[in-house]
């Protein structure tokens, strides 16, 4: 027995495809999936490249950043998909690593001297950012159009 769509499924699904979608959804979606992805091999690159703390950041890389980074790849692909539940899972993962750079941002750098300005600079810019687009998943007209 084959799974056809009934009617009012097909009326679903066509009706859904005529919808816009909110502006940037797309967009950030293909950002959140490239960033994602693109954090596995960055957070390798900083473990090998920072001999000082290795074992703090290989503690971090694999209990927190490897979890966030491998929801948010799940949730960018079930956005681009327009799954509903990508939306949640959007949101967890932001959640998850803004719960994660907070603190490492601040320990850092209270910790380290070295590039102190530099991190001083980027580490809120990355949070504002991480913030924005948390509350961007978290637009009521996000959910709406996804249903």
């Amino acid at each position: 027995m084959q799974n056809r769509p009934t009617t009012l499924h097909r009326t679903a699904l066509s009706s859904a495809a005529l919808l816009q979608p909110p502006r940037g959804y797309r967009l950030l979606a293909w950002l959140g999936l490239t960033a994602n992805v693109l954090a596995l091999p960055l957070g390798l690159t900083v473990i090998l490249h920072d001999p000082t703390w290795r074992t703090a950041n290989i503690a971090v890389g694999a209990s927190a950043v490897l979890p966030a980074a491998a929801l948010g790849i799940v949730a960018s692909v079930a956005l681009l998909k327009w799954r509903h539940w990508g939306q949640v899972l959007a949101i967890v993962a932001l959640s998850l690593s803004l719960a994660i750079a907070v603190p490492y941002g601040i320990v850092r750098l209270v910790l380290l001297p070295d590039g102190r300005p530099l991190l001083a600079v980027l580490a809120p810019l990355l949070w504002s950012l991480n913030v924005a687009v948390l509350v961007f998943w978290c637009r009521p007209a996000i959910r709406q159009y996804l249903r």
